[in-house]
């Protein structure tokens, strides 16, 4: 098994994942995290960002019609269908 983890440290993959946490800087607060509490961190994180998501596609979707009902005003009904 020790000569298995020696090999995987010496890859071109454990190195470009080295890499990558060099360029996320400090990882030790990580350390004491056991597999479980990280995958119900992640799954946490995914639905912080999931919401985010959601958030800004609704805000987006109300500037969108803001706009078009601006058009709408100023150009006649027919101006954002022809647009949209």
């Amino acid at each position: 098994m020790s000569s298995e983890h020696e090999l995987y440290a010496d890859s071109a993959q454990a190195r470009e994942v080295d890499r990558q946490y060099q360029l996320f800087g400090d990882t030790s607060w990580a350390d004491h995290l056991t597999s479980k509490q990280a995958r119900a961190n992640n799954q946490a994180w995914n639905a912080m960002i999931s919401e985010r998501d959601e958030r800004q596609r609704t805000e987006s979707r109300r500037v969108i019609a803001s706009a078009l009902d601006k058009m709408e005003a100023m150009c006649g009904t027919d101006a954002a269908r022809r647009t949209a």
